[in-house]
């Protein structure tokens, strides 16, 4: 066996390896349903929500592709190995500071009529318990998917679940697409829709960006003064 292929073989292990321990179907079959309502959310009516700013919200050219696919078509953008939608997950400080009851919560202003503010509140709901549950019975999987930094994680483990559902209740721009600012990303994910194999390939490049996001994040936290 040439080093090339032993190089090949290792690297076809740790990748068996990973999905085995990781990425379970236990982990990932919740995630493709939250993926799947984020995306509905996405489609219905993306100018509406109560987000609090313009940042929260995707771009025009992704909304627009987003409410022109096909039921299948979004299933399959679903099966991505990360959540699509976050809830500050990075923010190790903003979820520290909700563990310690330093934070205060107004009800977000709503412009609608109800129907997508009640669905982006069950919506929230959903995605935080579903990110709690993860947290305790497995955190990696919470570090990979949800782009958790040890901050996050440990104070999600000690959150109840009234505290989240109280949250939800009152989201003041908690939820939010994820990577709002890169365009390119979400349009070449789009692209990918209804295409098994390259949806696979974007999801991987997701998994690599998630994983240079938290490595920036642990390098600023080891930077800044205590």
């Amino acid at each position: 066996m040439t080093a090339m292929q032993t190089r090949g073989s290792g690297a076809g292990d740790s990748r068996h390896w990973f999905a085995s321990t990781i990425l379970t179907a236990a982990v990932l079959e919740p995630l493709y349903e939250l993926n799947l309502a984020w995306i509905a959310l996405l489609a219905m009516s993306p100018h509406r929500w109560p987000m609090g700013t313009t940042a929260s919200r995707l771009p025009d050219p992704v909304g627009a592709g987003l409410m022109a696919l096909s039921p299948e078509q979004r299933a399959e953008m679903a099966r991505c190995p990360f959540s699509l939608f976050t809830a500050r997950f990075s923010d190790g400080g903003y979820w520290l500071g909700v563990a310690g009851n330093r934070q205060v919560h107004e009800p977000a202003a709503s412009d609608g009529d109800g129907s997508t503010d009640e669905g982006l509140t069950g919506f929230t709901q959903l995605a935080l318990f579903f990110a709690w549950h993860l947290v305790r019975a497995n955190p990696s999987s919470a570090r990979i998917v949800l782009g958790m930094p040890d901050q996050t994680i440990a104070a999600f483990a000690s959150l109840s679940l009234t505290t989240l559902r109280q949250l939800a209740d009152r989201p003041d721009g908690l939820i939010a697409s994820r990577w709002p600012n890169r365009t390119s990303y979400w349009l070449r994910l789009l692209a990918c829709a209804g295409r098994g194999e390259q949806v696979a390939e974007v999801g991987t490049l997701g998994l690599q960006m998630l994983a240079a996001d938290l490595a920036g994040s642990a390098a600023a936290n080891t930077q800044s003064p205590r």
